[in-house]
């Protein structure tokens, strides 16, 4: 007699090994946090044994260091200018000059240039296995959290691949891409976008392929770190919808765009399908709502994307979009590590990732230099900012990244870090020590106040000979079209301003600071600027993330103007 045995499919596996991982590596995680502070300690100093014959470990005596209070007082504080020599050493085939001789360098990854020409990272076979072990409890909480979606597809893009190679022949990458190319097998037939795709260099191009490929997919986690980048993909299926319903009922790869022709051979071959009936149920959703966005033709996926920090302000406009979707922050992450885990949603605020690097902290009080007084997590105090410097096994120790993360309470021994801005843009032509952070939120607010949502402004302090200086904000004239709307908009952004930061509300009322200015600029000006940008970095822009603040006033000359618009300067 046949035994009927019910079907087993990949969605079924999944969830019936939920309760062992959540029982694995998230619970062993947890766990971890208890004693966040010796398994902190004990790393780094697992580091520096291991490191005592490198170049550096030799240069900063790690032979004598015994104790964390010893490493303080011989490894500097130090930028990426203290490193590069050490790296180009590496680059060129002196692998001791930073990495072990018990490690291997597997190549290099480049940073997104954030500011200034992207710099090259190595990337050893230890450092890899911690960044990926990072990522796996994040992933993995997140999966635990969200189990009615475990064995759904996701919808993922990477950086480059292919960014040339090191004098000592390395390949260079961006760190998406590496970690796409070193995936699980068995989680590919998860992943929605085929690797050929992330080589289309136009970023409207490839976002139209990407939708083309997923509209009518199971989509049930969508992972990208930039919320514009979710907003702009939205949009662009919007405003291409005829195009893309045409070639999903056709079966077909519109000519429309420029796709290099290897790339289009492999997806006509392999990878486009073809559905007359759902191009159908998406064409009358279309003509019902007058709009085709996510939140038609998507069952409220997970989305992972950065919730906090400049870059995370338009994280706000997600659910118009992509409706009830839970939005889980990615964390603070860089191409130089993995440095914080959020656990749950909404909360931008994450745990530091304990086993993959040691970090320190200085407080916003302390000087500048190259032995201030750091701190360990537990010893932050919530509500506080610092200045975050870590250390990992990629061979950089006490590297102050340049990023300021605010302590939003504890997690068992472990503090909840909250990424806030990069500690460079802070403008100060009068004193008034305006953050990044505080332009981006004045901005929203005042926005918000006009019934605008606000995508992307830049502030810009500007010096003028014979008159006072001021800040030049700008923003797209299609995003504020009215110019009466534009002068309210103004006038509560100096308001907001005024009660975010009470060094600009004394400068302004003094007279010091002229009233700002609100350029707005030509249609699609931002779109231009951020494609010479990421040409010029060559990271590509996955990752990109528009300065709230920049400090360069020639940076103003690129841009087509539409108009300014002034106010009257504030009165005492």
């Amino acid at each position: 007699m046949l035994r009927i045995l019910p079907k087993i499919t990949p969605r079924v596996v999944s969830r019936g090994l939920l309760s062992a991982l959540r029982r694995g590596s998230c619970d062993a995680f947890e766990r971890r946090l208890s004693r966040a502070a010796s398994v902190q300690r004990d790393w780094l100093l697992n580091r520096v044994r291991l490191s005592e014959q490198t170049g550096f470990g030799k240069d900063y005596g790690f032979q004598h260091i015994r104790s964390l209070d010893d490493f303080r007082k011989q490894v500097p504080v130090a930028g990426y200018d203290h490193f590069e020599p050490y790296i180009n050493r590496v680059a060129a085939g002196e692998t001791s000059a930073l990495i072990p001789e018990t490690e291997k360098l597997l190549q290099f990854t480049i940073t997104t240039g954030s500011s200034g020409v992207p710099k090259l990272n190595p990337v050893t076979n230890t450092w890899l296995r911690e960044y990926r072990k990072a990522w796996d409890v994040w992933g993995m909480k997140l999966f635990v959290d969200h189990p009615r979606h475990i064995g759904s597809k996701m919808l993922q893009m990477s950086g480059t691949w292919d960014m040339g190679t090191t004098p000592g022949g390395h390949q260079i990458s961006m760190v998406s891409s590496l970690l796409t190319k070193i995936q699980n097998p068995m989680l590919k037939p998860y992943y929605l976008i085929p690797d050929v795709v992330n080589d289309i260099p136009d970023p409207v191009t490839r976002h139209y392929v990407a939708l083309r490929l997923t509209l009518l997919e199971d989509v049930g986690w969508i992972l990208l770190m930039n919320p514009g980048t979710l907003i702009r993909l939205a949009e662009i299926g919007d405003t291409h919808s005829d195009t893309l319903l045409r070639d999903i009922s056709d079966g077909t790869l519109t000519d429309k765009f420029d796709i290099p022709s290897h790339i289009r051979r492999v997806l006509e071959t392999k990878h486009l399908k073809r559905s007359v009936a759902g191009a159908r149920r998406l064409s009358q959703l279309a003509s019902q709502r007058g709009r085709l966005l996510p939140r038609d033709y998507w069952n409220t996926p997970v989305i992972g994307c950065w919730l906090a920090g400049t870059a995370g302000y338009q994280s706000r406009n997600i659910p118009q979009y992509f409706g009830d979707s839970p939005c889980r922050d990615m964390g603070l992450v860089s191409s130089e590590g993995r440095h914080t885990i959020p656990l749950q949603d909404t909360n931008p605020a994450g745990v530091p990732s304990i086993e993959s690097g040691y970090y320190e902290f200085i407080p916003m009080d302390e000087p500048i230099g190259e032995f201030p007084h750091t701190l360990s997590g537990h010893e932050l105090e919530p509500g506080h900012e610092y200045r975050l410097v870590m250390t990992t096994a990629a061979g950089y120790f006490r590297f102050d990244i340049g990023d300021i993360v605010k302590c939003c309470g504890f997690t068992s021994e472990a503090p909840l870090l909250e990424f806030v801005q990069k500690s460079a843009r802070v403008g100060d032509l009068e004193g008034e020590k305006l953050t990044e952070h505080q332009v981006v939120a004045a901005a929203h607010m005042a926005a918000e106040q006009i019934g605008v949502n606000l995508s992307l402004i830049t502030a810009v302090p500007r010096r003028l000979e014979h008159r006072q200086p001021r800040y030049d904000f700008l923003v797209e004239s299609t995003e504020i079209s009215d110019a009466r709307q534009a002068e309210r908009f103004l006038c509560n952004l100096d308001e907001r301003l005024e009660e975010l930061n009470f060094l600009w509300r004394a400068r302004r009322r003094e007279g010091v600071l002229q009233a700002p200015h609100l350029t707005r600029l030509a249609p699609r000006e931002w779109d231009r600027c951020i494609q010479k940008e990421v040409a010029k970095r060559g990271t590509g822009d996955y990752q990109y993330k528009h300065p709230g603040l920049v400090m360069d006033e020639q940076w103003l000359d690129q841009f087509h103007v539409h108009d300014t618009i002034t106010m009257q300067p504030a009165t005492v």
